[in-house]
């Protein structure tokens, strides 16, 4: 990573292509059709009544381009966004879309980031929702590392699992999580699992329990919505 201060032509650069690949966004995955699975989850955790408490989404990295867009209309999202500058033009852009962020990364102020959602998940009020995606940023892929489990503890969030799939993807699959988005016109798949809190007085051991139980979770619903969608990436 390139750590110097960018200047006033690269900023200029990374402004405009954040402008146009927002119009595009727009434009590419507002025509997706979504079929909400488990739907009694979404209606009542994360559109429902925000006295329920906050939420922390956990999904897989090769999810989180389409997803990031489907939570956007939610104001009080918080999203971990890396602080390197190849970060940088997807935090522009997907601020103008309408995504909140905070800076960080496992690799890069990650620490620092978490701290920021632990305090913004603590602020007085309710119906706020933080995610970042669980194998991220550099995996491997489909292997749940803590941090969200820990930030939904010191919060006393829920946590709940999410997953999608669709009929007509496109895949990175070079890339070490298979990225995918839908084609113009695709049909999506969004699997809500039932949400659950974890216990702030929970052991180390019965943390990656837990860990290996939610990693198992997420890869049972990604599985699931992929034969759904008749996607074998």
């Amino acid at each position: 990573m390139n750590s110097e201060p960018m200047n006033a032509g690269e900023i200029l650069k990374l402004n405009t292509m954040a402008l146009l690949g927002s119009w595009l966004a727009r434009l590419w995955f507002g025509s997706a059709r979504v079929r909400i699975l488990n739907r009694n989850v979404y209606d009542e955790y994360l559109v429902g009544d925000p006295r329920k408490g906050n939420v922390v989404v956990g999904t897989w990295h090769r999810n989180c381009i389409f997803l990031y867009y489907f939570f956007r209309k939610f104001k009080d999202m918080l999203i971990m966004g890396s602080r390197s500058r190849d970060g940088e033009l997807a935090v522009r852009l997907g601020t103008r879309v309408g995504i909140n962020f905070i800076r960080g990364s496992s690799s890069l102020g990650g620490s620092d980031a978490l701290q920021g959602m632990i305090e913004y998940m603590n602020k007085e009020g309710k119906g706020k929702l933080c995610t970042f995606p669980v194998d991220g940023p550099r995996g491997p892929a489909r292997k749940l590392k803590k941090g969200m489990l820990i930030l939904a503890k010191e919060t006393n969030s829920f946590f709940v699992p999410v997953t999608c799939s669709g009929n007509r993807l496109i895949t990175f699959s070079k890339a070490w999580d298979k990225t995918i988005f839908p084609y113009p016109f695709s049909r999506m798949v969004i699997d809500f699992h039932q949400p659950f809190k974890i216990s702030p007085d929970i052991s180390e051991v019965e943390l990656e329990k837990l860990r290996q139980e939610v990693e198992d979770i997420l890869n049972e619903l990604t599985d699931r919505v992929d034969r759904l969608c008749g996607y074998t990436g």
